[in-house]
């Protein structure tokens, strides 16, 4: 073994130099951890305004100001005074409110209530009204989904829609004899009991307070005057309209100021009939179709059944009947017309661009039948016959709808769409481009095309179909030299026509295999007996075809090879790296060689190594003692100049020397030592010293 010895250390500094800082920064170290102990429970408070929560409690929980919310009587079609609902979260963490939904016909959160987050002991508000649409009662609640422990939080809701006050039949005019009474009457609806005043030009009367009024014995002065009705429930009061009264000397007989009209219906519909009559009251009304009486038609308006073709020309009189006599209004004749129907709908075309489509109906109706054609839902000008025909259709006409709106007498129906498919010849969207391979390879030719479906491909090559060649692409079998320059199109076709692409020019190379090496020779130098060293080959395919490696052999005692292995393809343009390892047994120079075969020419690597005996290293330390009392030292070594140092010795070691035997050839180590008193309190590094391992 080779010993190196080094240059003793001249300056060892005594443990007993800083003894008191030693003790001060465990002090202080130890003081460091309590404070960083102590604070942890504040730096995990929460936002609850500064006061630190209970240990233990963390949990968020909402408080809503009241369950349930109660809003009495609203009257339909107008809105409550909103009521004020707060949330607080009587929890210690923040509680987010993620959703809050409302149910119950009527009910509603002013401007809604979005999402937001609650710090412990805070509060949020909303406002809740209530706006029936219909009388009656109605519930609901409110539903706030949080974070909280409680969610989701319910308040329920209730509330009374209230009928608005409105008359629904008004008092009517009434004319008499003097002598007679005259009885006025009046419908109304509201909330809770309504009460009544009737009022005479202006005046109440005393006891008119029920629905109907009934005048005494008129006299002549009575004659003109106007009764109206006050009205009164729960939330206010209506005045009706004035109905006047006629007072004559005697009766007066019906007379027809305005003769029922004739109407035209489809059939399956109704017609209504009016007439109106003067006289002295009571009138009495009868309605009679062709002569016959109509049994309960006795009003002054009659609405027949619903109609039937045999109704057409039916022929409708009212007579008026007072105490005076009876007289009957002029005949009003009913046309019923047969509706229009379509007995036949306009079917879909297909065509191809450039030619034109005919729609046509079939139609029946009363009277005269006409027609209008759209497109997409727009008139088209002209296009009023039973048949339509398009002009040339362009490629933008697809899809498009036709309908026609057919009417006469019997009302107008509109057909069903008639979708136009317009066939769109193909084009070329993406030509065929040329391609260079080599002899054996494959080449593919993409093709891409637009028109209507279904599109049909058929490649050629040098203008002859090939069996076969129907997809969007085409790959030919392998390729030799004799098919470079061939000539390959398509011929896409669909119902509107066909198109060729243009023409992809095939060009096949021959293959050419070459690998080439990084190097011809190897040379391991001295490599120490029992141990190894690897040195690369790269290997380079150079040509234009695949490289098959088929063998890899190594002769030379202590070499092996890896990395490269038969069956191993290397594309063009791509290495591989053979790995040579040289692990001598024995000391002298070792020849050898690494052969490489494959379809290309075959590589030959040249090996030379030499074995040597490997050699033992070590460095001796020595220092001076120190002039204290110690009780040992500590030896640390280094890779680089001023540390980090790692200490050597496992424990500490008396003497005043140290022997590294952990070195390694190639290397420099730096070294210091330290000193240990009694009490394990150690001094500051020596000076540092460097060794070079050859």
């Amino acid at each position: 073994m080779k010993t190196h010895t080094e240059p003793s250390l001249l300056s060892i500094a005594t443990p007993s130099r800083h003894p008191r800082l030693g003790v001060c920064s465990m002090v202080l170290g130890c003081l460091a951890v309590l404070s960083i102990s102590g604070c942890t429970g504040l730096t995990s408070a929460g936002t609850g305004g500064g006061k630190t929560p209970p240990p233990g409690n963390t949990s968020g929980t909402l408080a809503a100001s009241s369950t349930s919310l109660s809003f009495g009587n609203v009257t339909v079609g107008s809105t409550s005074t909103p009521q004020t609902l707060t949330l607080s979260n009587m929890g210690t963490a923040t509680v987010t409110v993620s959703q809050a939904s409302i149910t119950g016909p009527g009910f509603s959160i002013v401007g809604g209530m979005p999402s937001a987050s609650i710090a412990a002991g805070q509060s949020m508000s909303a406002q809740v009204q209530f706006a029936p649409s219909s009388a009656g009662s109605a519930t609901g609640s409110v539903s706030i989904v949080s974070d909280a422990t409680n969610s989701p939080l319910a308040i329920s809701l209730n509330g009374n829609g209230m009928a608005s006050l409105s008359i629904t039949a008004q008092p009517v005019n009434q004319s008499v004899v003097i002598g007679q009474t005259a009885t006025f009457s009046v419908t109304a609806s509201g909330v809770g009991t309504l009460t009544y005043q009737w009022k005479k030009g202006g005046t109440a009367i005393s006891g008119a307070t029920s629905a109907t009024y009934t005048t005494p014995a008129t006299t002549n002065a009575d004659n003109s005057t106007q009764f109206t009705v006050v009205v009164t429930d729960n939330n206010g009061n209506m005045t009706s309209n004035a109905a006047t009264l006629t007072v004559t000397a005697s009766a007066v007989a019906p007379s027809i100021t305005a003769q029922p009209a004739s109407k035209t219906v489809g059939a399956g519909q109704t017609a209504t009939f009016n007439v109106t009559a003067t006289g002295t009251s009571p009138l009495t009304y009868q309605w009679s179709k062709n002569s016959t009486a109509i049994s309960g038609a006795t009003s002054a308006s009659y609405t027949t059944l619903a109609t039937a073709s045999s109704d057409n020309n039916a022929q409708f009189t009212v007579t008026v009947t007072n105490s005076v006599k009876s007289v009957t209004s002029s005949a009003a004749v009913l046309t019923v017309t047969a509706p229009t129907t379509i007995s036949a709908q306009p079917a879909g075309k297909t065509v191809s661009v450039g030619q034109t489509a005919t729609f046509s109906v079939t139609a029946t109706g009363s009277g005269t039948v006409s027609y209008q054609w759209k497109k997409n839902g727009t008139a088209i000008n002209g296009a009023t016959s039973a048949t339509y025909t398009t002009p040339a259709a362009a490629a933008s006409d697809n899809g498009s709808t036709f309908t026609v709106t057919v009417t006469s007498a019997g009302g107008s129906v509109t057909s069903n769409n008639a979708i136009l498919t317009v066939n769109i010849p193909p084009s070329m969207t993406t030509q065929p481009t040329s391609s260079t391979v080599i002899a054996g390879q494959t080449a593919t030719f993409t093709a891409a095309a637009a028109g209507t479906a279904p599109l049909t491909y058929q490649w050629k090559m040098n203008g002859t179909a090939i069996s076969g060649a129907t997809s969007a692409s085409y790959t030919t079998p392998a390729t030799t030299t004799g098919n470079s320059s061939e000539q390959f199109t398509v011929t896409v076709t669909n119902a509107a026509g066909n198109i060729t692409s243009a023409s992809a020019t095939l060009t096949v190379n021959a293959a050419t295999f070459i690998l080439n090496a990084s190097t011809s020779a190897l040379s391991f130098s001295s490599v120490n007996i029992g141990s190894n060293k690897i040195l690369p080959v790269v290997f380079t395919n150079a040509g234009n075809s695949n490289v098959t490696i088929s063998n890899v052999t190594v002769s030379g005692a202590g070499y092996a090879a890896s990395g490269v292995q038969s069956g191993q393809i290397i594309n063009p343009g791509k290495t591989a790296t053979l790995n040579v390892t040289f692990a001598p047994s024995g000391a002298g120079a070792v020849p050898g060689t690494v052969n490489v075969t494959s379809n290309a020419s075959p590589a030959s690597i040249t090996l030379s190594g030499t074995g040597v005996q490997a050699t033992s290293h070590s460095v001796s330390l020595s220092w001076t003692a120190s002039t204290s009392t110690v009780a040992g030292y500590n030896a640390y070594r280094s890779a680089v100049s001023g540390g980090p140092y790692a200490k050597l010795n496992g424990s500490t070691d008396a003497s005043i020397s140290y022997s590294d035997s952990t070195v390694q050839s190639g290397q420099t180590y730096f070294y210091v030592v330290t000193s240990i008193d009694s009490t394990g309190v150690e001094s500051v590094n020596s000076t540092e010293v460097s060794a070079i391992i050859p």
